[in-house]
């Protein structure tokens, strides 16, 4: 594994559907997600997705607008987001699962003109039509030659790629803006910092709509590995995730708490092939301790793209300790007083994050972004930005990060 914070390239004026596209194109017949006993290559992923963009076209979806999709884990639900950034609007992802009245407030919270379902019966779709969006229904298509994708316009990697699910202080949850650009240097870290290389089988076992999601899919396929999708049935059981992990080969995995549980209740066997986990360090309960893998903890907020800091678990260390990682590359972490001034290392102070990986902002949430996203003071970039995260934090020698045990800014 490279060093976390390993410098990589700074994404080209390009989107994230563009770069699969390419992908596609180079190596069609390369499997990209497994599911049971099906596999899908590239060339039938991007078939089935500009199959849904037409459809999205012929709906007058375009760019800027914002599409939801509610569909359970799996191709389908893959193939219609990236259909969504086919056409250059912003996916709103939903899981089934969640509760009406979350669904009915995100969908008017983020203006979506468009839902996607797997059936019009979905009790979603009701709550859709008050919400004034029209409901489309997924239906498989993988015949047809790929489309090639399209020059790159002027900007189109600052354009929003995906709203992702963050909590505000009422308690409510907002959308956070994810560029295409902000997506596709998430994958060039986990790449170049990670170790995430074509042939890799990363496991997706996280539920549609929420961050962890985001992370498992997306930077993944970009970095050229295959997604294989692990049913509600064997997550819910520890035994059987660890058999699922050794029989599907799965080299990657994004670990909630229970998943690490999993993997600290018994040691994998000899033929598994796990060699990366990466969890979230301020959700995890208790690291396991297996010398085949490394476990990579990562801190951040979903108006960054969920990481901005990360490091390697040293053997028999314990989540919750003072430091949370160095920075990843393309971010820049900054510890400030009330001033909005550098404090000197080792001082207290406020923490903000600044850099490629930060979002445009709330969906719709002028005044919170206002709030929240300011322009970057110390970056060379002039439309830069930086984000408060109201944590206080301290600059370590090292160059690491160290949380502090005084009450959060907000």
């Amino acid at each position: 594994m490279s060093d976390l914070s390993s410098r990589c390239a700074v994404p080209a004026n390009t989107t994230l559907d563009a770069r699969l596209a390419r992908l596609a194109m180079s190596n069609p017949d390369q499997i990209v997600v497994v599911h049971g006993s099906g596999a899908t290559t590239r060339a039938e992923l991007e078939r089935y997705a500009d199959s849904i963009a037409a459809r999205f076209r012929r709906a007058g979806v375009g760019r800027d607008n914002t599409v939801a999709v509610c569909l359970p884990r799996g191709l389908d639900q893959i193939a219609a987001c990236l259909a969504v950034m086919k056409v250059g609007a912003a996916c709103l992802p939903l899981s089934p699962q969640d509760p009406t009245e979350m669904l009915r407030f995100r969908l008017a919270d983020c203006g979506v003109v468009l839902l996607v379902v797997q059936n019009e019966r979905d009790p979603i779709a009701a709550v859709a039509t008050v919400a004034g969006a029209a409901i489309l229904r997924v239906a498989p298509e993988l015949h047809g030659e790929p489309v090639a994708p399209p020059p790159a316009a002027p900007g189109s990697a600052r354009r929003v790629a995906w709203i992702a699910p963050a909590p505000t202080l009422g308690g409510a949850t907002c959308g956070a803006e994810i560029t295409h650009a902000n997506l596709m240097l998430l994958s060039d870290w986990m790449q170049s910092g990670c170790g995430i290389r074509p042939g890799d089988r990363i496991c997706h076992m996280a539920e549609p709509g929420t961050s962890a999601a985001m992370l498992e899919v997306w930077p993944c396929l970009a970095a050229g590995a295959t997604l294989v999708i692990m049913d509600d049935g064997i997550a819910a059981d520890a035994a059987e995730m660890r058999r699922w992990l050794e029989t599907e080969a799965v080299t990657g995995m994004v670990a909630g708490e229970d998943a690490l549980d999993a993997l600290a209740q018994a040691p994998l066997r000899k033929r598994a092939r796990l060699r990366l986990v990466m969890t979230d360090m301020d959700r995890a309960r208790r690291y396991p301790v297996d010398p085949r893998f490394r476990i990579v903890a990562t801190y951040g907020h979903e108006e960054c793209a969920l990481v901005s800091t990360a490091h390697v678990v040293a053997r028999n260390q314990r989540p919750g300790g003072p430091h949370i990682g160095k920075p990843v590359f393309g971010t820049t972490i900054h510890i400030l007083d009330e001033e909005g001034r550098q404090v000197r290392r080792g001082e207290e102070g406020e923490m903000w994050i600044s850099g490629a990986g930060v979002g445009r902002g709330y969906r719709n949430r002028p005044h919170l972004t206002a709030e929240r996203f300011v322009p970057d003071p110390f970056g060379k970039d002039p439309a830069g930005m930086m984000f408060r995260t109201g944590r206080r934090a301290r600059a370590l020698l090292g160059g690491g990060i160290g949380r502090c045990n005084r009450a959060e800014v907000f």
